[in-house]
Parts: structure tokens; sequence; C-alpha cells
């Protein structure tokens, strides 16, 4: 990457922290709205930047998984303070993520309006390929 950004937030008791390398300013990412049940109960406000990269630093005794509906991603929760910070696909020893940038309170999204986007036509397979090309490369660190 020429030049980058770098966005980081967590969830509200510290445990999940996440950075966001960007290759373009937080004005020219697309900030999305996932309209399936999850993502709008939880209000997510999600953001990927697929030439980009994530790092998420997770205390492991306070991270829950949950899978749902076609179990093609890995929801992550903070078991401790309830967060919705995002999900990861993990397939042959890759991982790509999106993360949720007001359960991380990303200064640098606040005040932007996500763009409601529905997926519920797709496959599982259909699926697994969109996240791959437009999801962020990721790397998971877990501490303790």
């Amino acid at each position: 990457m020429a030049e980058s950004s770098a966005f980081q937030g967590s969830c509200h008791c510290g445990a999940i922290k996440a950075t966001l390398t960007s290759t373009k300013p937080a004005t020219e990412l697309q900030v999305r709205s996932c309209q399936c049940s999850f993502c709008t109960r939880h209000g997510a406000m999600s953001v990927t930047d697929p030439a980009g990269k994530v790092t998420l630093e997770i205390a492991r005794q306070n991270l829950q998984r949950y899978q749902f509906a076609t179990n093609s991603g890995t929801t992550l929760l903070c078991a401790t303070c309830g967060t919705y910070a995002g999900m990861i696909l993990e397939d042959n020893g890759k991982t790509w993520s999106v993360i949720n940038v007001r359960g991380l309170a990303i200064p640098e999204f606040r005040e932007r309006t996500p763009d409601p986007v529905v997926y519920d036509g797709e496959t599982p397979e259909q699926r697994i390929a969109r996240r791959k090309q437009r999801w962020t490369p990721t790397d998971v660190r877990f501490i303790g």
C-alpha cells in the first residue's frame, strides 16, 4: 500500500480491538447496513477494504463466537460487554473480515449514513465468494 489510513476502535470494555489499515480515507469507504435480522437488531454499520488489512486483537476469554443461517462466517461478539464487533471468514489458512464501525466506536465513521444492503438471495457458495472478494484480509491475534 502506498499511502494508508489507520482507523482504530474497540468494543465497550476493550476486550476486542480492531485496526483497519485502509488504502482510502474514511470518506471514500462505503459504510453498509446489512438488512438481515442480526445486523438490524445490532444497528450494525459495516466497513471493508479488500486492498487494506484488519488486525483484530481479542482477549480469548472474552470472545463469544456465533454462527447463524448459512454458517458461512463467524460472528465476533464480546462475552463481557455484548458488542457485535464484526464477522470473519476463514478458508485455507486465510482470514477476511467485515468490521462493525458503530460497535467498535471508530470515530471517523460516526457521522456516516450507511447504505442498506440485502444478501438474502445468495447461496452459501455465492456468499463466501463475495466475502473473499469484498471483505478485508485479516490478522486475528488472541491475547491471554
